[in-house]
């Protein structure tokens, strides 16, 4: 059986998607039925994923979403980075901290002291992240993952937060509303952890570059009252950068 269920994933894996039409023209001495079951028993260990009528490789979808994040994370490089930097400067050492996920917060993990932090994240490469230094203790939030962006969600995720004590939330947006001060994202699920987390942090840093300014995604998560700074980069405008702090808000 191994050894089918292993022809069965290299086909799919070779072809990317396939119809089950296809699989069955391919697999003569299989019938319909064994076939399900294999699909079935595939998708349980994470090698394909089902859809209507056929199977996805799980590989090709991993490379895509990893293509995905690469083109992301690899834009505004350097305001990034300069973010990121300034952040660090902000941290209580050895505390508890909240990462976000996020190409930013990427950015922030990896530069990370390596000391005795303790990583609260629902991002798995935040998670793989920091567990390539020694000192951090890590805790990857379960829930349902998230395809796109490789982030947990759900109520299991939101429940496991109500439990923490959380010193310092690390936070990113993927736009911000001018005006009324919005931090927004595109999923409702993703806002739903991201009020949680900032609901159970005694602090809340922003990371916000500014490419996100007036960028329109849907789903408002926190206002500039919600949080306790904002870390921007130089290309930040100052008008707006004086706006915040004549309203009281910290901009880094």
């Amino acid at each position: 059986m191994k050894d089918r269920l292993d022809r069965i994933k290299e086909y799919v894996d070779k072809c990317g998607k396939v119809s089950f039409h296809e699989l069955e023209k391919e697999f003569k001495d299989v019938s319909s039925m064994t076939l399900r079951r294999d699909l079935q028993r595939l998708e349980e260990d994470n090698k394909v994923l089902r859809v209507s009528g056929g199977a996805i490789s799980v590989d090709s979808v991993l490379k895509a979403k990893e293509a995905d994040f690469t083109e992301r994370i690899i834009y505004n490089t350097e305001e990034k980075i300069e973010i990121a930097n300034k952040a660090l400067t902000l941290l209580t050492p050895k505390s508890c901290i909240f990462i976000d996920g996020g190409s930013t917060t990427t950015y922030f993990a990896r530069a990370l002291p390596d000391d005795k932090y303790y990583v609260i994240t629902n991002a798995l490469n935040i998670a793989e992240t920091i567990l390539r230094k020694e000192k951090p203790t890590v805790t990857l939030l379960g829930g349902d993952v998230k395809k796109t962006n490789f982030i947990t969600v759900g109520k299991s995720c939101t429940d496991f937060i109500n439990q923490l004590n959380i010193h310092t939330a690390v936070m990113t947006a993927t736009g911000f509303i001018t005006g009324d001060n919005l931090f927004t994202c595109g999923s409702q699920s993703e806002a739903e952890v991201k009020k949680n987390v900032i609901k159970r942090a005694q602090h809340v840093i922003m990371l916000l570059d500014s490419s996100k300014i007036n960028k329109d995604t849907p789903y408002t998560f926190a206002t500039t009252n919600d949080i306790n700074c904002l870390v921007v980069d130089e290309k930040f405008p100052n008008d707006l950068r004086k706006e915040l702090s004549f309203n009281g808000i910290k901009v880094y």
